[in-house]
Order: structure tokens, then C-alpha cells, then sequence
């Protein structure tokens, strides 16, 4: 911690100044005046503005967990700038920037911030310009703008909740987005322990995020992407060992005769309905409001995926009627109680193996699941298969997944 090195202002080349010691080395200030008693007087808050700079730049020089900057931090500093720019003691704009992005270098041709972001920063602050660099959630926006144009609905709130995760991991702007920049951060999360198939889809997202910012005309000075100079991809290998576990033969016996008799009503029904159907967790609540017998409808709308329309044993879709089925954290905590790995989308999984075994076809197992046709499926032969060959297709699922619970 920074102390006084001694009491009162003392003159100097013919200028009072007010000094501490920062560890070692001794830092001071001028107090702007050569008259004593005037500098007596400015000596109490010049002390206190040094103890700040000093303070500020040991904050600067921290390692930093968010990013090198935050709109709100600057916007302060910019009203504070404003409030008090003609107080002879003020830091200057660029004092400023410096202290808040911890980049102090100077250009000693030109006199300004050797970063860039920064020195805009610093006219940002001084009232040189009217926006602020480009940030991270600005380019969100941007991409739900080009969203909406291209399917006429922006991204789920899932998708927003994923990005909000991934920018709070992420410690610089997309202007500061440097091959090397990113490689550290991929070492910094590696080292963390997060998994490099996590790092992979971190990594996609945000250089699809700087993309579409490039491809919409929106930020072109980000060309080129730089996560493209990053090698980030892992072998598919990798990628498979990080699939969602597959339930065994065993563990739907166990699910079955062990687990779901214990669970209440509302919780069984949940996972039951994810067993022999393969829905998402997301969609067990509309089973209460699906008004026709026998089958599960689930609307097109936030966080749905797209929604879809898939049959229900008759049974399960009665003792459905009027539950609310609200709680997947609940449901995957008693998953736990079968396999520790398995989750309420491991069941989807299970239903695709089931699928399989029941030698359905496989885009017929895709529509079962709520999937949406692709590709040439999508364009020939109308808009999804009719109820009677999804309840076919689906009866000799049942049959399969039948087997395995009684075993």
C-alpha cells in the first residue's frame, strides 16, 4: 500500500508537488502552484488523488476476469470527465483509458494510446466521438438482426443464455480478437480444465458472431476473422466421447423396476415421456394441454426447437392429463440414481438406439424425434410424414423399449 513519504507539499523546480511511495519507488504529483500556502490547501485532495492513480493502476494491472473493459465502466468515467474536466487535478482522457484497459504504451510519434481500442476509449471519454468501440454484445444484436431477416424469428432464449455464458468467460473485445490474443485464451481454459470440445463450440461462437458482423457490413474493419487463423477443431473421436451417455439394456431395467416407482407422479410421467418418445425435456410440459388422445404436441415457439407432433402410449399420455411436469433438474437428479451420466437427453439417445433396433427408417426416426427434415426431404414429397406412419413407426419402437424394461 502506497505511504506518505513525508508531511506537506515540498517545492521543486520552483512547483510544489505532494509525493508517496508506491513499494520502492517514489511517485509524486504536482499541486500546480509555486505559492505555499495555496499548495497547504490543494496538498489534503492532491494526496488523495495520488493514493487514487496509484490505486488505479495496481487495479489496472491485475489479472482481469471479465473483459478489459465494460461499456458501464466507461460511461462512468465519461460523466465523472464531464462532471469535473475543469478541475486543474483531472487526469487527462487518455490517463484515463489507459487506467481502465490497463494498456499504457504511448505512440511517441504521435502522441496517442499505441492500442487502439483504447485511445478510442480515450476520445469517447474526452467527447471526441459519440459511440463506443464495438463490443461483444453488440454483435449479438447484430446477429439476431441478421435472424430475423433470413427466418423472420431472431435466436431462443437458450441461445442467448449460452452467449451470455461464453462472454462471461471471455476477457477481450472483439476489436482486441488477435490469433494470439485467442490462443492464450484457449490455454487459459484449457488449464482450467474446461473440455476442448467445450472450447471448440466456444470458439465457433464467437467466430460466428464477428462473421456475421463482417458478412452483414456491419463491423468490416473485424476482417479477416481472426478465430479462423485458430485452430480450435477436435477430432471427431474426441467429439463422440462427449456425446450424452447412451442408456444400456440394463439401466432401463433398472429405470423401470427400481428408480421410477419411487418418484412422484409428476416426476415419472416427465421421464416416462421422454423414454418412450425421445422428446426433449423442453417439450414434457405441453403434454398436460395436448387435447387429442394418444399423442404430444408441442408448438413452434421460444425454446421448443422448432416443435413438433410425435405419438404417446395411450396409457401415459392419460395419467399426463392435467400433471405439470416443470422440474428437468429433478428428473435428471433421479436419471443420476440409474447411471451417474445419464441425463434427461441421454433418454433421447436411448430412443434413437431404440429406433434403430426396430429397424425404422432413419428419417422416420429423425420426425419421431422432433427433428426437422433436411435437405431434399424438406423439398420433395410434402411437409413431414402423415400420423399413421409416425404411429407405425412408433408402435415398433415401443415394442423394443418394452423388451429392454423387462429384462
Amino acid at each position: 500500500m502506497p505511504r506518505p513519504r513525508r508531511e506537506g507539499p515540498f517545492l521543486m523546480k520552483g512547483t510544489y508537488f505532494v509525493e508517496a511511495y508506491d513499494g520502492p519507488r517514489r511517485r509524486s504529483l504536482s499541486l500546480r502552484t509555486d505559492n505555499y500556502e495555496l499548495a497547504c490547501q490543494r496538498y489534503k485532495d492532491g494526496l488523495r488523488e495520488l493514493l487514487n492513480k496509484i490505486r488505479r493502476e495496481h487495479n489496472a494491472s491485475k489479472p482481469r476476469k471479465q473483459l478489459d473493459w465494460l461499456p458501464q465502466q466507461v460511461e462512468q468515467a465519461r460523466q465523472k470527465y464531464n462532471d469535473s474536466k475543469d478541475h486543474p487535478d483531472l487526469p487527462w482522457p487518455q490517463e484515463i483509458a489507459a487506467g481502465i484497459t490497463g494498456q499504457k504504451k504511448y505512440n511517441e510519434t504521435t502522441g496517442e494510446l499505441a492500442d487502439k481500442e483504447t485511445e478510442q476509449l480515450a476520445e469517447y471519454i474526452g467527447g471526441l466521438r459519440d459511440d463506443l468501440p464495438l463490443t461483444w454484445q453488440k454483435l449479438v444484436a447484430n446477429a439476431e438482426s441478421v435472424r430475423k431477416f433470413k427466418t423472420h424469428s431472431g435466436y431462443s432464449s437458450s441461445w442467448h443464455k449460452n452467449v451470455d455464458l461464453i462472454l462471461e468467460r471471455v476477457n477481450f473485445t472483439p476489436g482486441q480478437a488477435s490469433a494470439k490474443r485467442i490462443r492464450a485464451w484457449i490455454d487459459k481454459q484449457t488449464a482450467k480444465g474446461v473440455s476442448s470440445v467445450t472450447i471448440k463450440n466456444w470458439c465457433s461462437t464467437l467466430q460466428g458472431l464477428i462473421e456475421r458482423a463482417i458478412t452483414s457490413d456491419y463491423a468490416t474493419q473485424l476482417a479477416p476473422n481472426r478465430f479462423r487463423e485458430i485452430d480450435f477443431s477436435v477430432s471427431k473421436e474426441v467429439e463422440k466421447k462427449n456425446h450424452h451417455y447412451c442408456p444400456t439394456v440394463d439401466d432401463y431395467s433398472k429405470l423401470v423396476n427400481e428408480v421410477l416407482p419411487a418418484l412422484p407422479e409428476n416426476y415419472r410421467v416427465g421421464i416416462e415421456l421422454m423414454m418412450w418418445t425421445g422428446c426433449r425435456v423442453s417439450g414434457t410440459k405441453y403434454l398436460a394441454a395436448s387435447t387429442e388422445p394418444g399423442w404430444l404436441d408441442v408448438p413452434d415457439e421460444d425454446g421448443a426447437k422448432g416443435g413438433g407432433r410425435v405419438p404417446v402410449p395411450m396409457e401415459l399420455w392419460i395419467r399426463g392429463r392435467g400433471l405439470k411436469i416443470i422440474s428437468g433438474t429433478r428428473m435428471s437428479a433421479a436419471l443420476k440414481k440409474v447411471h451417474p451420466k445419464l441425463s434427461n437427453h441421454g433418454l433421447r439417445s436411448g430412443f434413437k438406439r431404440a429406433t434403430r433396433a426396430a429397424g425404422i427408417d432413419s428419417v422416420l426416426s429423425e420426425a419421431l424425434m422432433m427433428h426437422a427434415l433436411k435437405d431434399l426431404e424438406s423439398t420433395y414429397g410434402g411437409d413431414g410424414f402423415p400420423d399413421e406412419a409416425l404411429k407405425a413407426g412408433a408402435e415398433k419402437t415401443w415394442e423394443v423399449i418394452a423388451g429392454w424394461c423387462n429384462r
